[in-house]
């Protein structure tokens, strides 16, 4: 009984030892994951005093080891106190673990004069590895700490390897002016994090008074399925339904007032314990609500927003598809539409950018506003607009680049004042009216209709009518000022005079130039502030452009431009044409004024056409053809999304869209092509593609054996001489037919001549040969590859030069030189090779100064000094010439030769091994 005594004595003894390292460890960890929680802090429910969290083991060793009433226990590191704990028991297991009962804990600060504190009806103390351990805390689990935190929550578990602290139940936390709630919770100790898991409500007060207490000065309650608190940001990230309710305090005034926010995510910034900044992403939604003192309210989306808050929200920041609707009264509201706003509550003043609508008042009537950026200043009634601005309201539209315009109380437009391209346009049952100017001022009547307009400087002012069998179209055109007044209304006076063709003569009459006539039917024109001079002409419907030079020349063309509209700019003096832009489907007709044997009627097609002329001849200078574009003259074409031709070379540059010319016989495409029709010549640049419609069509200058099928040429440049038929391709060029093909660097193609060259890197699949072998015979193809190539068609002759390598199956012949010589199926008849030929067969070699391969018989003469024969298993030999039968292991030597040599024959015998 004794020694069952002394030895209960000592594991209480060796339980005595332990428990400060083991306090000291669990007391320090479990409040470092309460501490880092500076702005917040924990939240959960009370009442449980089971053990009910998902990490604890599911089996504990039940033999007790040592038990412990009363445990105290205080800690110091010198004389400075580093913590104090007490237990109403401590109790040890045979599996190291040990339980306490009514914990309380104090931790101190480095002084020994601060601490934190916590209080749990139970503790479970696990050790593991590497001095790890796990903590489990349940029962009316307090926490509160040297900087004012206090949390409530029944079940908490501290995982020492990970410095993760996690509450799975209701927890609740308070301090100074922030309180909130939480089901679940994870504290980050290493990266002072707090992660809320759900139903997450955190109040804000106005001042100090929080404690799980309601106020009077709340300013902010925030409610969200889930929520992440970064001690070192200083923020709250909320997502999962964020609900944000901003009261104002009573301190912000009595036009104070609340705002109710939703959003799919919130980031909340506390300043100097306030809430200053919520950063709103996804579904984001705010209504500033009206109270009894202050009727004016705005409702806002959009798909992200930062919101100001100060005592209540002050700016709005919204982006991408942001829609407001608000009001300063109890009318109607005012809609706005734009991808981005920012929204001053105290100046009532919205500023939007990146496409706006808006539309001041919804009825029959109403006032609809478009601009790429626009202020609204909703108290003052005034709109500033920049970049396309427009203004609809009844049958009367303006717009212009900038535009600022005064609504009456309404909110119905007053008048508008623009700048940049002003345009008035105004439509009834009878007519359109078009005012157009640099600045333009209207003003409407209390009716909301127009009273007059005014154009100031160079105008034009078109009439377009509704019934165009009985009334004309009018472009009347003004050299100073327009004035425009409007009975109820509908325009009952204008003071200028109108003129639908514009006459432009050579001046003086010079020999050299060339008068131009532009009529439609409406033409409207616009002059410099000088009074003098044209400025701009618009012709509209079946408008022509017909230009006739003074004098007859080979290089002097009439010129007829048609297209259903022009734009013309005039050089600054003498009233002469600069350039005219045609829109919508447009043609160019130029006929010689001297007919020529090669030279022919022109013509260019486009959707789009801008004609330039020479300041001195007025004759045109350029075209410039935009979409759909096609430039013909006889049996010769080119096509392309934009066209430009310069008179002065007669050159047509084709670019967009997969440039192309062709004719009868074959077609081009590049990136790039120049056409020359005065010299007949084309330069075409990048990805170059040719097809011949047929080999005949080539002139048989290609080395393809069906006449019928078309040829393919690929390179990156190549340049046409239409007159000497000569097709030169560089870069990376390939012919081909099916599958026959010759690439080179560059390939010649000679159609008169009807010869092909290539050089650099010649590659090529033009002919097969017959293989017999095994008393079969197959058609096998020949590849191959060499520095130069030259084809010609009258002796269907291939000659390779430089580096050859032929390979036909697995034959393979190297030299320096090859002459290829084809039957009228494009097969091989005979190949004669020079220069350090070497000749190549499975478990055959042959190697001479020259080689002549005949197809009939499938054999080689070689020749050298000496040729020499090498054979894996019958030896090797050498002579002057020898005569190797390719499909038999068979070879002779003559000693007779043109060479000068010996003549004789030597014979290595490679003996078998039985």
């Amino acid at each position: 009984m004794s020694e069952q005594i002394q030895r209960n004595n000592i594991k209480n003894l060796e339980l005595r030892a332990r428990m400060p390292q083991i306090f000291r460890v669990l007391a320090i960890a479990a409040l470092a994951a309460t501490v880092i929680a500076i702005g917040i802090g924990f939240y959960r429910a009370y009442g449980y005093k089971e053990f009910r969290m998902k990490g604890l083991p599911t089996e504990l060793s039940k033999d007790v080891v040592a038990e412990i009433n009363d445990y105290e226990r205080r800690e110091t590191e010198g004389d400075v106190l580093k913590y104090y704990i007490k237990a109403d028991k401590a109790t040890t297991f045979t599996d190291n673990h040990q339980e306490l009962e009514n914990v309380f804990l104090q931790v101190y600060d480095d002084a020994g004069e601060k601490f934190d504190q916590m209080t749990a009806e139970k503790a479970i103390y696990i050790p593991a590895e590497n001095k790890n351990f796990t903590a489990f805390f349940a029962g009316d689990v307090n926490i509160e700490t040297r900087d004012a935190l206090k949390v409530k929550t029944d079940q908490l578990t501290y995982n020492k390897e990970t410095e993760t602290a996690d509450a799975e139940e209701l927890i609740e936390f308070s301090r100074e002016n922030v309180a909130g709630k939480s089901v679940g919770a994870i504290v980050n100790i290493r990266d002072k994090t707090l992660e809320l898991l759900k139903d997450v409500e955190i109040n804000a007060y106005g001042n100090g008074e929080g404690e799980f207490k309601s106020s009077d000065f709340q300013r902010a309650k925030i409610t969200a399925g889930h929520a992440f608190l970064n001690q070192l940001a200083g923020k709250i990230e909320f997502d999962q339904n964020v609900n944000i309710n901003v009261t104002p305090n009573k301190n912000a005034g009595e036009l104070a007032q609340p705002t109710d926010i939703k959003s799919d995510k919130a980031i909340a910034s506390f300043t100097d314990k306030e809430l200053k900044q919520i950063d709103l992403n996804g579904n984001v939604d705010v209504y500033q609500k009206p109270t009894d003192a202050n009727a004016k309210w705005t409702k806002t989306k959009a798909n992200r927003a930062v919101a100001k808050i100060d005592k209540e929200l002050k700016q709005l920041e919204l982006f991408d598809n942001v829609t407001i609707e608000t009001t300063a009264n109890d009318a109607k509201p005012t809609k706005i539409k734009t991808n981005y706003a920012l929204y001053e509550k105290d100046a009532d003043k919205f500023q939007l950018k990146n496409g706006v609508e808006i539309v001041t008042v919804e009825d029959n009537q109403p006032t609809t506003i478009h601009s790429q950026d626009a202020v609204y200043e909703q108290s003052n009634g005034k709109i500033f607009l920049s970049g396309n601005a427009e203004i609809m309201q009844g049958n009367n539209y303006l717009k212009g680049d900038n535009l600022t315009a005064q609504l009456f109380p309404n909110k119905k437009l007053q008048n508008a004042y623009v700048r940049g391209n002003a345009y008035l346009k105004q439509s009834t049952p009878e007519r359109t009216t078009e005012v157009s100017g640099n600045e333009l001022n209207a003003i409407f009547g209390n009716d909301q209709l127009l009273q007059n307009a005014n154009v100031v400087g160079a105008t034009n002012t078109v009439l377009i009518p509704a019934n165009a069998d009985e009334y004309s179209k009018v472009t009347l055109s003004a050299l100073n000022s327009i004035k425009l007044n409007f009975q109820a209304g509908l325009l009952s006076q204008m003071q200028t005079e109108g003129r639908t063709t514009i006459m432009m003569n050579a001046p003086n009459n010079k020999p050299d130039a060339s008068n131009k006539k532009l009529t439609a039917d409406a033409v409207k024109t616009v002059l410099n502030a000088n009074g003098k001079d044209l400025a701009k002409a618009e012709a509209v419907g079946n408008a022509e452009l017909y230009i006739e030079p003074l004098q007859s020349a080979p290089a002097n063309y009439k010129t007829t431009i048609n297209a259903p509209r022009f734009d013309c700019d005039f050089f600054e003096t003498g009233n002469n044409a600069r350039n005219c832009s045609a829109t919508g489907k447009s043609k160019v007709m130029r006929m010689p004024t001297i007919a020529t044997a090669n030279r022919g009627t022109q013509t260019l097609a486009a959707d789009k056409l801008n004609a330039a002329f020479n300041q001195q001849t007025q004759d045109i200078q350029q075209f410039d053809a935009v979409g759909n574009t096609k430039f013909t003259e006889l049996d010769r074409n080119g096509i392309a999304n934009q066209i430009t031709f310069t008179a002065s070379d007669e050159v047509v540059r084709l670019r967009g869209g997969e440039p192309t010319i062709f004719d009868s016989r074959a077609r081009a495409k590049a990136g790039e092509i120049d056409w020359d029709t005065r010299n007949e010549k084309s330069f075409l640049r990048g990805n170059v593609s040719t097809t011949y419609y047929s080999q005949k069509q080539t002139n048989g200058a290609t080395p393809f054996s069906d006449v019928s099928s078309p040829v393919f040429i690929t390179a990156g440049d190549a340049n046409f001489d239409h007159r000497t038929e000569i097709a030169t391709y560089t870069g990376n060029a390939r012919a081909w037919q099916e599958n026959n093909y010759v690439r080179a660097d560059k390939l010649i193609l000679q159609q008169k001549q009807g010869q092909l060259y290539g050089e650099g890197s010649v590659q090529s699949l033009l002919y097969d040969a017959k293989k017999k072998e095994n008393g079969k015979e197959t058609i096998v193809p020949v590849f191959a590859s060499a520095d130069k190539l030259f084809y010609t068609k009258d002796k269907n002759l291939l000659r390779y030069e430089g580096n050859v390598d032929i390979r036909q199956g697995t034959d393979r012949i190297v030299a320096g030189v090859a002459s290829v010589v084809l039957n009228d199926k494009n097969e091989v008849s005979n190949t004669v090779a020079e220069n350090n030929v070497i000749i190549t067969q499975p478990n055959r070699k042959a190697v001479g100064d020259y080689a002549q391969y005949t197809a009939t018989d499938e054999k080689v003469i070689l020749r050298g000094n000496p040729a020499r024969i090498d054979d894996s298993e019958n030896g090797s030999s050498q002579g002057a010439q020898m005569t190797v039968f390719l499909r038999e292991k068979r070879v002779i030597g003559e000693s007779k030769t043109e060479q000068n040599n010996s003549g004789r024959i030597r014979t290595v015998y490679k003996v078998k091994k039985q």
